[in-house]
């Protein structure tokens, strides 16, 4: 690399919302210590959206999950190794992304710890670069490997923003449904992949009310339409147990790349842990994010104007996808979210 002058660089990190997010900040130190360094980066069909377009990155590759075939595989394997990249980086760490990474065939392959360390033999493909500390985040894990390609590391940037002209253009789209630009916007996620994750619906109705009843804002609702895990309905179910309907219901309107402009137009996001609340962290957004079975210093909302709330349980974290008891969850009280999102409000 460091004789390199334009070196080809391939970036796996195929999926997740999160994932992509916590890798920016890596990708982002590369292309300032590497300027001339051309940038490609494989994503899947689902997340690709978040960093299209993308200043860091001169080649968005698309691997796309609902097209593998065996003809499908052969086509992916000729297009990357006619790229002949100098070196891959495996932000991923497990057998989808150690397959890409052998599909591609980069002189050098390099891979961070990831979440969790390299998993499903993901290490046979690459060299692991492991961070300093082994509990240290998500973002900081993939910064080793900024760190050991000579980078410097000590400002954390994202690199994600609408463009000037996406703005002007989405205000229709807000005016159109209602949304009064002369007052606050305060969007609400109640949604996520994990059930464990969320937060319940019936105390998301009962914060949307006491916001209502005491600020003048846009109560936004945003979501997955059909997403996530039996995630449809979540947002009629809430409005239904809301005693002021005064809500905007933009669930399954706001498209990835929408989803982002519209984070620019607000003042405060609600949300579970989820790809949205990492997205608004990303961007700076005055966040209120409420966490349960994971481990906020490891994969928790980084950096930002992110307010974590999260209590502690003996069994926590468990990463349970599916738990069904959620004690983590009931101990968090509206009140309290309340309390946060009125300081919030009051200081923005």
């Amino acid at each position: 690399m460091k004789n390199k002058q334009n070196p080809k660089i391939l970036i796996v990190q195929p999926s997740r919302m999160g994932d992509i997010i916590f890798a920016l900040p890596a990708v982002s130190a590369i292309k300032k210590q590497y300027p001339n360094a051309h940038i490609s980066w494989i994503a899947d069909e689902r997340c690709s959206d978040i960093i299209k377009d993308n200043s860091l990155i001169d080649n968005l590759i698309i691997f796309d999950r609902t097209k593998v075939s065996l003809s499908y595989i052969v086509k992916f394997y000729k297009l990357l190794r006619a790229e002949k990249f100098d070196l891959s980086i495996d932000f991923h760490g497990l057998f989808k992304s150690a397959f890409i990474v052998m599909l591609a065939g980069a002189n050098f392959k390099l891979a961070s710890s990831s979440t969790n360390g390299m998993r499903e033999l993901s290490w046979l493909f690459s060299k692991e670069i492991k961070p300093d500390n082994f509990d240290s985040h998500c973002v900081q894990r993939h910064l080793a490997v900024a760190k050991y390609l000579g980078c410097n590391i000590d400002n954390i940037e994202y690199n994600i923003s609408p463009t000037q002209r996406q703005k002007d253009s989405f205000k229709n789209f807000l005016l159109e449904n209602k949304i009064d630009l002369s007052e606050k916007i305060v969007a609400v996620h109640p949604g996520g992949g994990w059930l464990s994750r969320r937060w319940q619906a019936d105390k998301f109705s009962k914060l949307i009310d006491l916001i209502n009843e005491n600020f003048d804002v846009n109560v936004v609702l945003i979501g997955g339409k059909e997403g996530g895990s039996s995630e449809k309905g979540l947002d009629e179910e809430i409005i239904s147990k809301c005693k002021n309907k005064n809500i905007i219901n933009l669930t399954g309107k706001l498209p990835l790349k929408d989803l982002i402009t519209f984070f620019s137009f607000c003042n405060l996001l609600v949300a579970n842990e989820a790809g949205p609340a990492h997205i608004a962290t990303a961007m700076k957004v005055n966040s209120v994010v409420i966490l349960g079975p994971t481990n906020a210093k490891r994969t928790g909302p980084f950096g930002g104007n992110t307010i974590v709330v999260q209590k502690k349980v003996p069994c926590q974290p468990c990463r349970n996808r599916n738990c069904l008891k959620k004690d983590c969850m009931k101990l968090i009280t509206v009140e309290e979210i309340f309390n946060i999102v009125a300081a919030s409000l009051q200081n923005i």
